[in-house]
């Protein structure tokens, strides 16, 4: 699947991989996965999701209607989301669902690189939460030698 999600070691955060074609459902499908897991844990506080390695990102409007009703139920549970979308296609389609999203009451943070993500992260997520992210960052690269 090119739409992983995982967990932060420290539970605080869960971080989404976008690798190749990323298509609506599957982005629906970790939403409603991420909500489920919103519900029955207390100390989450943001989403990381990376589109770095992502070549398209495949979303229809109907699609982004329903992502944007699942953000607003985990808005709830999930105060903030990192987002790193370096491809200038798939920024502007982030950039269209931070807009909707944006009386939520979520801090956004859309990057157009990992790096800048992770300072904003430790910026605003001091650790162990920030160092987490890295961790998974080191584990993506490591699995990128592979």
């Amino acid at each position: 699947m090119p739409y992983t999600t995982e967990l932060t070691d420290d539970y605080m955060g869960i971080v989404h991989i976008g690798t190749g074609v990323v298509c609506g459902e599957e982005l629906l499908e970790a939403c409603r996965s991420t909500t489920a897991l919103l519900q029955n844990t207390e100390n989450f506080h943001y989403e990381f999701i990376d589109f770095t390695d992502a070549e398209e990102l495949r979303i229809t409007p109907d699609d982004l209607a329903e992502i944007v009703a699942q953000g607003r139920f985990a808005a709830l549970f999930r105060p903030d989301a990192v987002i790193v979308a370096p491809d200038d296609a798939i920024s502007e389609k982030i950039q269209d669902w931070d807009r909707r999203v944006q009386d939520i009451g979520w801090k956004t943070h859309i990057s157009r690189s990992r790096p800048d993500a992770l300072a904003w992260l430790r910026e605003n997520y001091p650790t162990p939460q920030a160092r987490a992210a890295d961790e998974s960052e080191a584990g993506v690269q490591d699995q990128s030698a592979s």
